[in-house]
């Protein structure tokens, strides 16, 4: 006959009594109870696998008390019944010099799942929590120096016995999951637990990093694991968090420590690590055509968690990306470089991943805006940037190509007027768009790409943003100045939030239209061979300005008379893209920039276009030949890093260099007058060109050009004021000093 529940009742209540009082007055055979297990023999004590029950809550119930005062997020909670911070201390202090945590220890290790409901927590869970919480619940900062060098043995103790015993807990929760893989919620707390206890160790003793680091030991294995079956996105970044900590030694101070006495792993072992936790448990050694590789599976799993649109998740998820690409990319420097490849090659074409990343760029800049979702903009356009910079035109083809299916132009385009706003954005975007738009000027861009990329633009919406913000930055400061009376220190290298890069967008964004704008003779790919592949030279619009239309233009708009249209009809459709540029006199600085798009600025192309003539290396080079400004910085390509030379090819574009400089000698005064006359009307439509700064006069100086009659205009000399030139050491320094400055930009690995 069943027992009442009120019978029931009261054996618990007895029994619970019993084990609260035990803690205190015996924590010795409150700890033997914990060998016995849930259906273990009666031991020496008369207590059986009941007790064992009672006995674990009891000493749960104590030590989660006792974190919860520790924890500074949860100062003035309630304490366990009526005990007193001291009288926790002290039980727990007795329960630690008994041996609880062995004992705990060995539940983790041995504790059988069979008798455990299919829902309920794995049978590890219990003993590893009350582990956490003593840990956590032992912490020293808020005691007196008598009471703190007491617990400081008691801890040491604990967590002594715990890093002995982790390999061992560890590798049971790897080789056993038991629950703690299932979907559901319930069981987030088990994915959890491991990534928590394992910081803290770390923060608290840097031997941790032997037992984590060890070839064997399957940590960090587990806590990817934990990681990939999350269905929460705080418990996702948290595991993230953790993990990407620890594989790039970014976890805390204790790092260095461990690494004076140790030799750094390599990253292509721990990210292997990473990958075998992203494997299925229940499919080992099992293998099929259809197998993904390493690289997909990690992008894979890192896209399914971005798609529960956490910003803050997604800040380290990209974050994470971010630092496997620049690990893989410096590892393969000095060895194999088959991880890079294959991880590289999987992230260009991720089409999954990007579309996710894309789709948590919807901003809102305000002032209740949360700081990470602007981190997240950020972190996506940095990723994008290392992705372009300074790499082959066919690989930046084949990410362009992801780009344009997984719909990120179209995103720039709603979100430019938030993400302009942002604290760096416009630096970042700068060089995307100058990246990709050098690359569409390889040979080695595939044509039909250039065409997919080519119905992405324009995009005046995006642009018509970036020039308001540029008028509304200009007329702040202007303000402000007449206000204050303060000038800008105009020495400084520009940083992230200069209003030139908020220039040098729209101008970079034109430039990169009008490349794809250019007239490709309505030739298919493969019939285009090397030479055929080159710009048409003709700057002049000659397709209908509508997205998507790519037909001739016949007529233009006769109010700013600078966009064509085929007709109309597709005039009419596109007003309310055009009207921000058409109203604000946008349109003509604007399509300057698309006219200009074609010139390159460095590579094959520029000396055959006549851009920037022979080089004064050349041996077709005559004695009299004069060597213009432009070929220094030509030559300065064979002296400088790459990142070097396009931070001074930008800024060479943008001043004006490429479109006045680099058509050879012999100007006559004709020339000059025009010339003149050329910058005093760019000069009004161009809203911020500070050519005139100290700092880029000192460019200038070192190029070897006087630019005194000129000064301030907005471009540089006309081109009879070019002066030879030679290869200088302080021309070699000044390039080294604007890379360092803004080498920050990309991030650099």
């Amino acid at each position: 006959m069943s027992r009442s529940h009120s019978a029931i009742d009261r054996i618990y209540s007895t029994k619970s009594s019993k084990w609260t009082k035990l803690v205190s007055k015996n924590p010795a055979r409150t700890v033997d109870a914990l060998y016995i297990g849930p259906t273990g023999r009666t031991n020496s004590h008369g207590d059986d696998g009941e007790d064992f029950i009672f006995a674990m809550d009891a000493v749960r119930r104590v030590a989660e008390a006792l974190s919860r005062i520790t924890l500074p997020q949860n100062s003035g909670a309630d304490l366990e019944g009526n005990s007193s911070e001291d009288d926790l201390r002290k039980d727990m202090e007795g329960l630690v010099n008994a041996g609880v945590v062995e004992a705990l220890c060995r539940n983790v290790i041995d504790l059988k799942g069979d008798t455990m409901a299919d829902d309920a927590m794995s049978s590890f869970y219990p003993p590893f929590v009350i582990l956490y919480f003593i840990v956590i619940g032992m912490n020293v900062d808020n005691l007196d120096d008598h009471a703190e060098q007491k617990e400081t043995r008691v801890n040491k103790r604990a967590l002594k016995v715990i890093m002995d015993n982790w390999e061992e807990m560890s590798n049971r929760w790897w080789k056993e999951p038991q629950n703690s893989l299932k979907q559901d919620v319930a069981h987030e707390p088990e994915r959890l637990l491991v990534s928590r206890l394992m910081g803290y160790l770390l923060l608290e003793d840097s031997s941790m990093y032997s037992k984590i680091l060890h070839p064997y030991s399957n940590s960090l294995s587990l806590i990817s694991r934990h990681w990939a079956y999350s269905t929460s996105a705080s418990v996702a970044r948290l595991n993230l968090s953790i993990l990407r900590s620890i594989i790039f030694f970014k976890f805390s101070q204790n790092v260095e420590e461990y690494l004076k006495e140790h030799e750094r792993p390599s990253f292509v072992s721990l990210l292997n690590k990473v990958y075998t936790g992203l494997s299925d448990p229940s499919a080992s050694g099992k293998h099929g055509p259809n197998d993904q590789t390493s690289a997909q599976r990690i992008l894979q799993t890192m896209s399914t968690r971005l798609a529960f649109g956490d910003p803050s998740y997604a800040v380290e998820d990209l974050g994470f990306c971010h630092d496997i690409y620049v690990g893989l990319r410096e590892s393969a420097a000095s060895s194999n470089s088959s991880e890079f490849d294959g991880f590289a090659d999987a992230l260009r074409n991720s089409e999954t991943y990007w579309r996710d990343a894309f789709a948590l760029m919807h901003v809102k800049n305000s002032d209740n805006s949360m700081r990470t979702e602007k981190e997240l903009s950020v972190a996506v356009l940095n990723l994008a940037l290392k992705l372009v910079l300074q790499q082959p035109a066919n690989e930046v083809a084949q990410l362009t190509q992801t780009w344009v299916k997984t719909g990120l132009f179209s995103v720039l385009d709603e979100t430019m007027e938030d993400l302009v706003r942002i604290p760096g954005a416009a630096r970042l975007l700068t060089f995307f768009y100058t990246t990709i738009k050098e690359s569409c000027l390889s040979s080695s861009f595939p044509l039909d790409i250039l065409e997919a990329l080519k119905n992405e633009f324009p995009r005046q919406r995006a642009v018509g943003a970036v020039m308001r913000y540029e008028s509304e930055l200009k007329n702040s400061q202007t303000k402000d100045l007449t206000a204050t009376g303060d000038k800008k220190n105009e020495e400084d290298i520009p940083d992230a939030e200069d209003p030139i890069w908020i220039n040098g967008l729209w101008q970079a964004m034109g430039w990169l239209e009008g490349v794809c704008h250019r007239d490709h003779h309505g030739r298919e790919p493969a019939q285009l061979g090397e030479e055929e592949h080159k710009l048409d030279l003709d700057t002049s619009s000659t397709l209908c300005a509508r997205r998507n239309c790519g037909k001739k233009a016949v007529s233009k708009c006769s109010s700013c008379k600078e966009f064509w249209y085929c007709g109309a009809e597709c005039q009419k459709l596109d007003w309310k893209e055009h009207k921000p540029i058409c109203k604000n006199n946008f349109a003509a600085p604007y399509m300057q920039t698309v006219r200009l798009g074609t010139k390159r600025l460095t590579g094959e192309n520029v000396a055959r276009l006549g851009l920037i003539g022979l080089g004064p290396n050349d041996s077709n080079i005559g004695h009299n030949d004069t060597v213009t400004a432009v070929d220094k910085l030509k030559d300065l390509s064979d002296y400088m890093m790459p990142l070097a030379f396009l931070i001074i090819a930008i800024a060479a574009q943008v001043f004006g260099v490429w479109d006045d400089l680099g058509r050879g000698s012999g100007s006559t005064s004709t020339d000059e007058q025009a010339y003149v006359q050329k910058v005093a009307s760019y000069s009004d439509l161009s809203l911020n060109l500070p050519w005139n700064r100290p700092q880029y006069k000192g460019y200038v100086a070192d190029l070897g050009i006087e630019n005194t009659e000129l000064e301030g205009q907005g471009l540089d000399l006309p081109p009879s004021k070019k002066k030879e030139v030679t290869v200088t050491d302080r021309c070699y320094r000044q390039a080294v000093s604007v890379q360092a400055s803004c080498a920050d930009v990309m991030n650099v690995g």
